[in-house]
């Protein structure tokens, strides 16, 4: 196999060779020579592999967002109020976050594969009891197991997506990710509306539909994905990650002199991978092995790192910019029972679920430009810079799009508080739901450029603390709207998706002086173990 060499640049970024494939850019990380490197796997593998671990989080949200066209059956049937059925999405949509403090590290030590298959196999469970739950107390502690169960692809996927692509095709891959994670919340309620309406067991039909569809995707992720993690060598991906959490001017100036002498006097177009040499799976060692231990990492250690991962300011600004986003659409969602079905809309739920088709239509024009706009913007950047790369080049790629989300706030407000048209309504929701994955899908994939090598830790802290805001808003909700009145709430809204993406502008311009407290944050996680 034709080697790839990258050079290393005090800046802060990496120089990738150009070759013939790929966008004209070389294949970084640079593949090893080693045949468990996920890298080398066919393509048709890797795609039923990420398409397979994907299913796990359209399963989840199908089944946590579908019972929100439930919820006047629920007040009736268990005799409660809005807000404390409301208890039954928020408290799920808490844990699907705060549960990947343990599945993720729990996959660094026994491995992605058996982690995914184990919390399936939880999910399906929940979804038994949750069909089965003749109280509201039972039925609410079934819905919390649910969201526990499910967080476990929330950051897991994302890292697969690592582990098998390369970093030009991340941003295409982790759209398809989110708008399989995202388009559930809206195909969830859409066939729960129909289920409710003509089926007599209303929810409960619901969740054995949930059931059955845990078991296929448990079924497709035993036969279709092997085990992901890999040791990677440092000389590709930590390279990246010294360079960028490196201050300017204190690069590991070693690497990069013998990299760059290395490759300095080939023509570009010689440096790239030119050829991969793939590998064919052994699929009946796949099917008959399950758990891949790490002996050398210490499983309380790799729960507690997560938590400080926070502290880096593009954590933080990933965990803003999703949070407030998914807030926004999801406060909507959770409000329609209550909003259409009252005057003078008069919506049955039917109609209510045929509005998720609004959401779907967002979702997919989200998935097209925060994935492979943003993924062609970034390989144009990179060519254009003299094919030098650093991660701040993905955020350029909000520019053309980030304002859509925060104007469908500005509708929504408008529109619900003075009862006009249900077009209205549709259009607001697709607007916001486009936010939902846009915006945090660029982030996402910007932090995993910026942190390869703690991708996975950097994504747990992401998943679970976005949850956590989000979480804020919608607990509160129902009670803020009657309250307070849609303009304040959703002009709030629209404060927080706006400053989240302009946020963006300081990590661009001070990226060196951010990379060098990065690099400090990096430094001292890693002495804690």
């Amino acid at each position: 196999m034709s080697s790839e060499h990258s050079h290393h640049h005090a800046g802060g970024g990496v120089a990738i060779a150009v070759s013939d494939k790929h966008h004209g850019i070389a294949l970084w990380p640079t593949p090893s020579s080693d045949p468990r490197d996920p890298l080398r796997w066919r393509r048709r593998v890797k795609i039923a592999a990420m398409l397979a671990v994907s299913l796990s989080n359209f399963v989840a949200n199908f089944a946590g967002a579908g019972f929100s066209v439930a919820t006047p059956v629920l007040q009736a049937q268990f005799q409660k109020t809005p807000s404390e059925v409301n208890a039954l999405l928020t408290f799920n949509f808490l844990l699907l976050g705060l549960g990947n403090l343990f599945w993720v590290p729990l996959s660094l030590k026994v491995g992605k594969r058996f982690v995914m298959l184990s919390s399936m196999a939880l999910l399906f469970s929940a979804l038994i009891w949750t069909a089965k739950a003749t109280t509201f107390n039972s039925l609410l502690a079934a819905r919390c197991v649910t969201g526990f169960a499910s967080s476990a692809g929330e950051s897991i996927v994302p890292g697969v997506v690592s582990d098998i692509f390369f970093l030009h095709e991340r941003a295409t891959m982790m759209a398809v990710y989110v708008v399989l994670t995202s388009g559930a919340t809206a195909v969830g309620p859409l066939v729960a509306a129909f289920m409710v309406g003509y089926l007599p067991g209303t929810w409960v039909d619901f969740s054995w539909l949930c059931m059955a569809l845990a078991l296929f995707c448990f079924i497709c992720m035993f036969f279709f994905y092997p085990e992901s993690n890999f040791d990677r060598p440092s000389e590709t991906e930590d390279q990246a990650t010294r360079s960028h959490a490196a201050p300017h001017g204190e690069a590991v100036k070693d690497e990069a002199t013998s990299t760059h002498q290395e490759a300095g006097d080939k023509h570009p177009t010689e440096q790239g991978v030119q050829h991969l040499d793939h590998v064919d799976i052994d699929w009946p060692s796949v099917w008959t092995s399950v758990i891949r231990y790490d002996s050398s990492l210490k499983l309380s250690v790799a729960i507690l790192r997560p938590i400080a991962f926070v502290a880096l300011p593009p954590v933080l600004w990933a965990i803003l910019i999703y949070g407030s986003a998914l807030a926004a659409q999801v406060i909507l969602l959770f409000a329609f029972p209550s909003l259409l079905m009252a005057p003078p809309y008069f919506f049955n739920s039917d109609g209510i679920g045929l509005i998720q088709i609004a959401a779907l239509v967002g979702f997919i024009a989200a998935c097209f430009s925060g994935g492979l706009i943003s993924d062609i913007i970034v390989t144009r950047l990179i060519r254009r810079n003299k094919n030098e790369f650093f991660p701040e080049q993905r955020l350029v790629s909000l520019v053309p799009a980030f304002w859509i989300g925060p104007l469908g706030c500005i509708i929504a407000a408008v529109v619900c508080s003075q009862k006009l048209s249900w077009v209205g309504i549709a259009f607001a929701f697709a607007m916001l739901s486009y936010g939902t994955v846009f915006s945090p899908n660029i982030a996402i994939t910007y932090v995993a450029d910026s942190f390869p090598l703690y991708s996975s830790e950097c994504l747990v802290a992401i998943n679970a603390c976005k949850n956590l805001v989000a979480f804020l808003f919608l607990y509160v909700s129902t009670d803020w709207v009657h309250s307070q009145g849609w303009v304040q709430v959703y002009m709030i809204m629209f404060m927080v998706t706006v400053v989240a993406p302009l946020l963006a502008a300081p990590l661009y311009y001070f990226r060196h002086s951010l990379a060098g407290f990065s690099h400090r944050v990096v430094a001292r996680i890693n002495r804690l173990g």
